[in-house]
C-alpha cells in the first residue's frame, strides 16, 4: 500500500480509497478531521427530541418498575418491521426544581413493542431539512403523561450517567447531565426506551432530551 500513501491534505470523492494519506515518518493518519457525530448529521441520519420542562411530578411510567402501558413523559420507540435500528447517542437530564429520591437515574427499555401513536416532535439534526424519522416518540409535560398503549412492563437495564440526593433542588441555575451513551444502548424494531427515576420524588421538575442515529438492520 505505500506506493499509493501521499503526505499532504487531500480532498477525494466519497469512497475513494486509491489514496492514503501518512505522515512525514511514514505512519498512516487516521484522524477525526471534523465533528464526531458529523458524518451521520450530514447524511440525514440523526435525530432529536426535547422536552423542555416539565409541568409536574414524575409520570407513572418513567419510574422503576413501571407496569405495561403505563403513562409516560418521555419515551423514544422503534416500530415493529421499521427496517431500522435506533442507536442512542446522547442523553440529557436537567433537573429544574422539586426534591427528587436519593440514587441514581436508569435507562430502561421494552421488549416486543406493538405499534404505538407516539406524539412527541422528532426533528432531524441538521436543523430545518434531513430525512424523515420511522421513530415514535413521547414527550408530554404533564404529570399524567401519555399511556403507553401496546407497550409492555419496562425493564431496567443500566445507569444513567446521574445521580442525585434527596434533597430539594433550590440553585439559581439549571442542573444538567450529559450522558454520552455513544452507541452502547441500541433500540430494535418493536423495541423502546425511557428514563427511570427510582421513585417519583415531590414536585420533580425536569427536562429531557435523547439525540440517536437511525441505521438499516
Amino acid at each position: 500500500m505505500f506506493p499509493q500513501v501521499k503526505t499532504g491534505p487531500q480532498l477525494l470523492n466519497d469512497g475513494d480509497l486509491t489514496q492514503e494519506r501518512c505522515s512525514k515518518d511514514g505512519s498512516l493518519v487516521g484522524i477525526n478531521a471534523h465533528g464526531y457525530y458529523q458524518e451521520p448529521t450530514y447524511r440525514g441520519n440523526v435525530f432529536s427530541m426535547v422536552l423542555p420542562a416539565t409541568a409536574a411530578g414524575n409520570a407513572a411510567g418513567n419510574l422503576v418498575g413501571a407496569t405495561a402501558a403505563a403513562a409516560v413523559q418521555f419515551a423514544l420507540f422503534n416500530p415493529p418491521a421499521s427496517g431500522k435500528l435506533l442507536v442512542l447517542l446522547r442523553f440529557r437530564l436537567g433537573i429544574l426544581s422539586g426534591t427528587p429520591v436519593g440514587g441514581p437515574l436508569f435507562h430502561g427499555f421494552y421488549v416486543g413493542s406493538t405499534s404505538v401513536a407516539g406524539t412527541g416532535t422528532v426533528l432531524s439534526n441538521i436543523v430545518g431539512a434531513g430525512t424523515p424519522s420511522i421513530a415514535k416518540g413521547f414527550a408530554t409535560a404533564a404529570q399524567a403523561g401519555t399511556a403507553l398503549t401496546g407497550a409492555p412492563a419496562v425493564q431496567t437495564h443500566i445507569l444513567a450517567n446521574f445521580s442525585t440526593t434527596a434533597t430539594a433542588q433550590a440553585s439559581p441555575y439549571l442542573v444538567t447531565t450529559d450522558d454520552l451513551l455513544d452507541g452502547v444502548l441500541i433500540v430494535p424494531q418493536g423495541g423502546g426506551w425511557a428514563p427511570l427515576h427510582a421513585a417519583a420524588g415531590t414536585s420533580v421538575l425536569c427536562g429531557y432530551s435523547i439525540t440517536w442515529e437511525e441505521i438499516p438492520v
